[in-house]
């Protein structure tokens, strides 16, 4: 199974950004993993150069992985043996924001075991994400 989310979103204020993709199996357990290329796009469009590792880029990986964990604690209990890989991770310095990555994650899990919560996180007026 594979699921991919994109935030687009552009306020007054901000433009957010942020594309996720996960890949997931049945497992007997939860199970949740940042693969090792999430970022080899940047090394495809930009060289090895700039696009190796990047400030920031452990804090995209936790956001990635709390999105993921968030969305697997409210599936229902049949629904939880999934051992999910995050597949890519793309941001962009200047329209990615804290929770982005997260919110983009959790979509993109939602989107690969084809369920939508009753009550889902948003992006509140200044383009922020909020989780309830």
């Amino acid at each position: 199974m594979e699921g991919s989310y994109k935030l687009l979103r552009q306020t007054s204020r901000w433009a957010r950004f942020a594309r996720v993709t996960v890949s997931g199996e049945a497992s007997a357990e939860p199970a949740v993993q940042v693969g090792a290329d999430v970022f080899g796009w940047r090394v495809r469009s930009y060289g090895s150069t700039v696009g190796a590792v990047q400030v920031g880029d452990g804090q995209l990986r936790a956001e990635a992985l709390d999105g993921v964990r968030y969305v697997l604690e409210r599936l229902p209990e049949e629904s939880r043996g999934l051992s999910v890989s995050v597949v890519e991770i793309v941001t962009s310095p200047v329209d990615t924001g804290p929770g982005d990555v997260k919110f983009a994650a959790a979509h993109a899990v939602w989107a690969m075991v084809g369920r939508q919560p009753g009550r889902q996180p948003w992006i509140d007026a200044d383009g922020a994400p909020v989780f309830p």
